[in-house]
């Protein structure tokens, strides 16, 4: 493998939801990934757009605005976007935009599928980080949502606790 591939495999490899593939599975995605360039205040997905494609942020700047063009995020280098839009075939659920000029790697959720398909292994292991990541996600809004209640609390208002079993 040359020291470029090699390169790549372990920017692959950073992005969570592929963390724990073998260099190979890691060549195999590579392999069905386009490489996209985007410039300075270029959308890459807007709201409510469907979920067909994730993408790797490998240079540049992203912008994540709500519906109303609110930015709630900025994103840099090695960051994954949309990956979850790939399982859940849930709508993007806010608009990306090239806060600079970008260099991304986009991967279909059918080249996607068909990756895996040929490797189970590499499935296992991206089904165990999409829970991986959904629990993590899922923590960090249970914590969100008591630090909101403990600051309705403090107001005066009566709170309740919410916990994972109550989801």
């Amino acid at each position: 493998m040359n020291s470029d591939v090699s390169q790549l495999v372990e920017v692959v490899k950073l992005v969570p939801l592929f963390s724990g593939l073998q260099p190979t599975q890691a060549v195999a995605l590579l392999k069905v990934c386009e490489r996209r360039a985007l410039k300075a205040g270029e959308a890459l997905c807007r709201f409510g757009d469907r979920s067909e494609k994730m993408y790797i942020l490998l240079s540049g700047e992203l912008s994540v605005r709500t519906a109303d063009d609110t930015q709630i995020a900025k994103i840099s280098p090695v960051a994954p976007v949309g990956e979850m839009g790939l399982f859940t075939d849930e709508p993007r659920s806010a608009t990306v935009v090239a806060g600079s000029d970008a260099t991304l790697f986009v991967l279909g959720k059918y080249q996607l599928e068909g990756v895996m398909r040929k490797n189970r292994d590499m499935e296992v292991i991206i089904s165990r980080n999409v829970i991986a990541t959904l629990a993590q996600r899922i923590r960090q809004s249970n914590e969100e949502l008591n630090h909101l209640r403990g600051l309705i609390a403090d107001q005066g208002a009566p709170t309740e606790e919410v916990t994972e079993e109550d989801i």
